[in-house]
C-alpha cells in the first residue's frame, strides 16, 4: 500500500494583515460553512485585458469625434441656409415725402430690406416704380415708407387742386364699332335741323379726343374753371348731349373731320333751303292781299362776297352793258333800295298790285339779266352810299366808251381824196 504523502505543516500563526487562522477562517467560523475545501488554494484574480481597453478607449474617442463633425455640419448648414429662413425681403418705399394731390415718377420710388410678416406691402421689381409714373397720391406717405396701389390714382381719375368735374353725355349713333377707354374719337355737334322760323344748324365735328374715364355712356372729365366753362357752354349749345365718331384704322382724325363737316353742311343747306321756301309760301299766303299778285324775282349776289340773307337792306343795281363796237352800252346803276322778305335760294318772293307786279316780273328781261344787289351796311346814308357807286360806274363807263371809240377810228379808212 502507498504512503499518503505528507503535508507541509502550516504556520502556527497566520500571515500578517490577515485574520483568517490556519485553515483561512476567521477565529469563531466553522471550517464546513466558510469552504467545503478548507485545504484547496484560492484562485489567482485574473490579469486585465489590454485588447478590450483598448476598443473602449477607441470608442470614446470615436463619439467624441462624431459630436464635434455633427456640431460642425449643424454651424455649416445654419450658415448656409440662413438666407433661406430669413423673412427680410425687398418692399417698395417712397425716397422722399409724397403729399395728396402730388403727381409722382418713378424716381420718387426704390426698395428696402425689411422683416414683413403679415404686414401688407407691395413687393419690388424693376418696374415697379414705372406703374406709378404721372399718378397721383391721393393721402401723405413719409419718405421711406411703404407704398401701396391704393394710395394713388390716375391723374384724369381725380380732381387736383381746383379742377372742377365735367360730364359729357355721348350718343353713339353714329358709332361703327366697340369704343373703349383711351380711344381716339371726334365729338360731334348733332346739329339741328332747319324749322320755319328757325334755320337750325349743321351737325359739325368740334373736337378730337381720347375718350377718358368712359363708362360706356358718357366721360367724366377733372378740367380748370376755364376748361369747364367751355365746356358747359359746348352742351348748352348742342342740347346737352355730343355725338361720338370713332376712327377707321389709319384714318386721319382732320381729313375725317373735314369731310364729314362738308357732307353734313351740304345736307344742310338743302334742308334749309327747303324750309325757307316752305316758310316764304307760307308767310306770302297768309299775307297775300285781296288783288295782289305773286311774282319771284331772281337776284343776283356776285357783288356781296358773304351773300345776303333775308331781312338785309340791299341795294338794287342795273348791271348794265358795256360799250362794244356799234352797241352804245349803258353804265350800272343803283336804281331801287329793297329790304329782302321771303328771299331764299337766291330769288325774293313778293305779292304786289298789278302796275307793280308787272315792273318786276318784266325786270330780268328789261335789264337782261338779273338785277344785281349789294347789302347796306348798318348806319350807312343809303343815298350817299348810292350816289357815289352811281358816280364811279358812270366814269368807268365813259372811259370805256372812249377806248371803244378810239378803236373805231384807229380802224376806219382813209377819207377819199
Amino acid at each position: 500500500m502507498a504512503e499518503a504523502p505528507v503535508l507541509p505543516k502550516a504556520p502556527l500563526t497566520p500571515p500578517r494583515g490577515s485574520a483568517r487562522g490556519v485553515l483561512g477562517l476567521q477565529e469563531g467560523e466553522s471550517p464546513t460553512a466558510a469552504d467545503p475545501h478548507p485545504l484547496r488554494p484560492s484562485p489567482a484574480p485574473a490579469a486585465p485585458d489590454k485588447r478590450r481597453e483598448l476598443r473602449k478607449s477607441t470608442k470614446r474617442m470615436l463619439f467624441v469625434a462624431v459630436g464635434l463633425a455633427v456640431l460642425l455640419f449643424s454651424v455649416l448648414g445654419f450658415y448656409l441656409t440662413s438666407d433661406a429662413f430669413d423673412s427680410r425681403v425687398r418692399v417698395l418705399v417712397t425716397t422722399k415725402p409724397i403729399e395728396p394731390g402730388q403727381t409722382v415718377g418713378f424716381a420718387d420710388f426704390s426698395f428696402d430690406e425689411v422683416q414683413m410678416g403679415s404686414i401688407p406691402h407691395m413687393p419690388w421689381t424693376a418696374d415697379a416704380p414705372f406703374q406709378f409714373e404721372g399718378m397721383v397720391a391721393l393721402q401723405s406717405i413719409p419718405a421711406g415708407g411703404l407704398v401701396m396701389s391704393d394710395q394713388f390714382s390716375l391723374a384724369h381719375t381725380v380732381p387736383v387742386g381746383v379742377e372742377l368735374e365735367a360730364i359729357i353725355p355721348l350718343d353713339q349713333s353714329l358709332v361703327t364699332g366697340a369704343l373703349f377707354e383711351g380711344q381716339t374719337v371726334l365729338l360731334v355737334d348733332p346739329g339741328a335741323e332747319p324749322t320755319a322760323g328757325d334755320e337750325g344748324r349743321p351737325r359739325r365735328v368740334v373736337r378730337e379726343m381720347e375718350l377718358t374715364n368712359f363708362d360706356g355712356s358718357q366721360m367724366q372729365l377733372f378740367v380748370t374753371p376755364e376748361e369747364w366753362a367751355d365746356w358747359d357752354a359746348l352742351l348748352t349749345e348742342v342740347g346737352g348731349t355730343l355725338m361720338v365718331k370713332d376712327l377707321g384704322v389709319g384714318a386721319d382724325p382732320f381729313e375725317t373731320a373735314t369731310r364729314l363737316d362738308a357732307v353734313w353742311h351740304e345736307q344742310w343747306s338743302g334742308a334749309a333751303e327747303d324750309a325757307s321756301l316752305a316758310m316764304a309760301e307760307t308767310a306770302g299766303r297768309a299775307q297775300v292781299m285781296p288783288g295782289e299778285l305773286e311774282v319771284v324775282v331772281p337776284l343776283d349776289a356776285s357783288l356781296a362776297p358773304s351773300g345776303v340773307v333775308e331781312g338785309d337792306t340791299v341795294l338794287l343795281i342795273d348791271p348794265g352793258v358795256e360799250p362794244q363796237p356799234g352797241v352804245a352800252g349803258r353804265p350800272q346803276k343803283v336804281f331801287r333800295v329793297l329790304e329782302l322778305e321771303n328771299y331764299s335760294g337766291g330769288q325774293t318772293r313778293m305779292y304786289l298790285q298789278p302796275e307793280e307786279w308787272l315792273f318786276w316780273q318784266s325786270l330780268p328781261e328789261l335789264l337782261g339779266a338779273a338785277p344785281q344787289v349789294l347789302p347796306v351796311p348798318e348806319g350807312t346814308v343809303v343815298e350817299d352810299m348810292a350816289a357815289r357807286l352811281n358816280a364811279l360806274w358812270l366814269d368807268s363807263f365813259e372811259q370805256a366808251q372812249a377806248r371803244v371809240q378810239a378803236a373805231a377810228l384807229n380802224q376806219a379808212p382813209p377819207p377819199v381824196q
